[in-house]
This record gives structure tokens, sequence and C-alpha cells, in this order.
């Protein structure tokens, strides 16, 4: 009995090793994936001033997921797309 125990603590040790350096790349990836989607819209949105779509580019790249969690919060709303489409004007449209 006693010679068993070794063996299943070093099993259990090494499934926890793997599955917890597992999640830690998952959580790695799933942040990378957040923030270039954050910079993804950022740089399509239409901004009233550049400064303001570089300020928060910089912003979402230095801080990472940190910042597209800001930029989702102050920032994108799902009623306001990032590209509004142009309206045609009233000529083009009678026609």
């Amino acid at each position: 009995m006693e010679e068993t125990v070794g063996p299943m603590i070093g099993l259990a040790f090494v499934a926890f090793y793997f599955l917890f350096i597992g999640t830690m790349v998952l959580m790695t990836l799933g942040s990378l994936v957040v923030t270039i989607l954050a910079v993804w819209d950022c740089a399509r949105r239409d901004f009233p001033d550049p400064n303001t779509r570089a300020l928060w580019c910089v912003l979402i790249v230095m801080t990472k997921w940190l910042g597209a969690l800001i930029y989702y919060i102050v920032v994108y709303r799902t009623n306001n797309p990032p590209l509004p489409a142009r309206v045609a004007p009233a000529s083009a449209q009678s026609k």
C-alpha cells in the first residue's frame, strides 16, 4: 500500500502542473485576442480627433487586457458601430 502512494502523488503533481500551465497559456492567448480586437476596433472607429484615436491605441497596447476593458467600458457601444454607413445624398436616392 505504501509503495503506491509515492507514484500517485507524483502523478497528481504532474497532472496539476500541466493543468496550471495550460490554464496560463489559455489566459495569455485570450488576453492577446481581446487586446488585438480592441486595437482593431479603435483603429476603425471614427473619433472626432485623430489624437484621441492614437491615445486610445497606445493605452490599449501598453496596458493589454486592462486597457481593452477600459476601452470597452468607456468607448465601445453595440449600437454605435465603428464605421457608420454613409447615407447617399437625396438626389441620388430619387433616381
